[in-house]
């Protein structure tokens, strides 16, 4: 069923007459690269409403900010078929095909046909939203330019039958009220004037972008790639209400003040526009938030739950230019600082870490096919002309004990070999490898005495497998790399030289370490104190080839409070900022050069 573009009802209509709702998915819709004529799409439904009766393919325009265009195309109305397995409110992975996409919007698009179209928005534009006008913390950072994003894409929603429809239904013994051609598409188009008199936050996350439409965007934003580290989110409680901060950042609480600020960031400042890519360094949930209290006995409430809740909070606001999520698994998704312990089989493992590695799988952020499953948390992708690869340094781990400390395994041998070959493949590339604990600096109780590496939870805690990890950066002579993560709560980053003992004439092999801190970390106790990081520290360790390597760490730049980093990379230089509330400086926290 198709139905040309409308323009919006002047006369009033009988609410008893409207006998379809129209609601956005539950979570951001996620895309992945088509796959033969097909787009795979991930998302959520709203658990409360059940399964809907209709899914509508409606062709629209983003052109910026919280202003939406309805495209003079058919929409698209088709019966929903539910998954076989699965209810409302899980991951719902689904296909659309190509063809069903609206052609990626002209660079000059917005001069023509306006009139012709059906604009959508609260208040005019961001300038009148409450405040989005503003400028994020981090300033107006790029020079890229003031011009706002234009993308076309369908928005995709669900039909729901009202509850006077479903009396209706009642009335004709289960029989479903039959909606003729010029009935239904009534409905729909009241449907649809009901759901735009919302402001946009209610409906915007269910916009897809046409595919091609994020290479355009790529080329107008800059070159090299853009994106936002973030980590560790602790749950709002039943007080961390923060009503309005959607339109208002700037009325969000503190649980939610930083997810707020990405959003804002992201959507109405220059730098924020070039960024397409989000990594979540792990700790999206906190399974044990109540450290073991109160926290659920359910796998399904301790760990799918907060998935969910989180996936329908504030990130499904980020705008349409954010073109990936990625999210690494860590500890407070298991359980606090999990690894094995000394049993055997699965009884080393504890009770929760099947059923939360499961749960990590299944809410991944990936619409399309990724390397892996629920027993493989590493892989690696090329985005935006730099190479990244998503390291698991937490599952894998191998139980530690007085007698093996110094050679039991943070990774396997085979994720090991694995982000070796990586390293061969991206030479030459912009490289970051995001991972949940922090490779460098160590601690200094682990300086102080090697032993100590039992107390920490860091890759210092496993001190052969760290060796083998810069080890391999220097044999491949990897400078420029860059290690991500966010465990510790606290921001801040080094700069590492790697160097031969022997002196053979051969250069430094410079590397970078970016640590992000929490986006809400709200007990002090859990936030690593600077004084417990060596930095500056000097330590030699046994590399490849049988030579004696030296590792040179600088002093650490401390960035203290919640928030997140944002890094870009191009011209051969990465820049870093850490955002924080009340920032003024537009000034870059730190500047490298990517290659050498």
């Amino acid at each position: 069923m198709s139905s040309s573009i409308a323009t919006r009802r002047s006369s009033p209509r009988s609410s008893s007459a409207l006998l379809i709702r129209a609601e956005a998915p539950w979570h951001r819709v996620e895309h992945g690269a088509p796959t033969g004529d097909r787009v795979p799409l991930l998302s959520a439904l709203r658990p409360e409403l059940g399964w809907p009766h209709w899914l509508l393919r409606l062709p629209m325009q983003w052109r910026g900010g919280a202003t939406y265009e309805r495209l003079p195309i058919d929409w698209q109305v088709a019966p929903f078929v539910a998954p076989a397995i699965g209810q409302p409110g899980e991951p719902w992975r689904f296909l659309v095909d190509v063809a069903m996409f609206p052609p990626a919007a002209p660079r000059s698009a917005g001069a023509d046909g306006h009139a012709d179209r059906e604009v959508h928005e609260h208040g005019g534009s961001e300038d009148d939203v409450g405040g989005l006008s503003e400028l994020s913390d981090m300033g107006d950072l790029s020079d890229a330019g003031d011009d706002e994003p234009t993308m076309n894409g369908l928005l995709l929603l669900a039909l729901y039958l009202e509850p006077r429809a479903l009396a209706m239904e009642g009335e004709h013994r289960g029989v479903m009220h039959d909606l003729g051609d010029a009935e239904l598409r009534e409905q729909v188009e009241w449907a649809l004037d009901e759901l735009f008199d919302l402001p946009p936050h209610r409906w915007a996350h269910g916009f897809v972008p046409s595919p091609g439409e994020h290479d355009d965007a790529a080329d107008l934003a800059s070159d090299g790639v853009c994106f936002a580290l973030a980590a560790c989110q602790y749950p709002p409680g039943i007080l961390d209400v923060s009503p309005g901060c959607e339109l208002d950042p700037s009325q969000a609480g503190p649980a939610l003040a930083s997810l707020a600020r990405l959003h804002r960031f992201t959507r109405s400042t220059a730098l924020g526009r070039s960024c397409s890519l989000v990594l979540f360094a792990g700790d999206l949930i906190y399974a044990d938030a109540s450290g073991g209290l109160a926290d659920s006995r359910s796998g399904i409430e301790r760990y799918a739950r907060g998935y969910r809740e989180f996936k329908a909070g504030p990130a499904r606001l980020l705008p349409p230019t954010v073109a990936r999520i990625v999210h690494g698994v860590d500890d407070h998704e298991i359980v606090d600082n999990w690894e094995p312990s000394h049993g055997r089989g699965t009884e080393a493992n504890g009770p929760w870490f099947d059923a939360a590695r499961q749960a990590a799988w299944d809410h991944r952020w990936e619409a399309g096919a990724r390397v892996g499953g629920p027993e493989t948390f590493w892989y690696d992708f090329a985005w935006r002309g730099a190479a990244f690869f998503v390291a698991d340094a937490r599952c894998e781990r191998e139980a530690r004990r007085v007698a093996n400390w110094s050679t039991a395994r943070m990774w396997s041998e085979v994720q090991r070999d694995a982000f070796a070959q990586w390293l061969t493949r991206s030479a030459g590339q912009p490289r970051f490898m995001m991972s949940g604990s922090l490779p460098l600096p160590r601690r200094r109780t682990t300086v102080e005495h090697p032993a100590s590496c039992l107390r920490s939870d860091a890759w210092d805690g496993y001190p052969h497998s760290l060796h083998e990890l810069l080890g391999e950066v220097w044999r491949q002579r990897a400078s420029g790399l860059v290690f991500l993560s966010g465990d510790e709560h606290r921001s801040g980053w080094v700069s590492a030289d790697i160097t031969a003992v022997d002196g053979q004439g051969e250069a430094p092999v410079r590397i970078h370490s970016v640590h992000s801190s929490a986006l809400y970390a709200p007990w002090p106790f859990a936030i690593t104190a600077v004084e417990e990081l060596a930095a500056p520290d000097v330590f030699e360790f046994d590399g490849p080839q049988g030579r004696r390597l030296r590792c040179e760490v600088s002093a650490w730049a401390d960035h203290p409070g919640d928030g997140f980093a944002v890094l870009r990379a191009r011209g051969g230089e990465v820049e870093l900022w850490f955002d924080r509330a009340g920032r003024a400086s537009d000034a870059p926290d730190a500047k490298w050069v990517s290659e050498r």
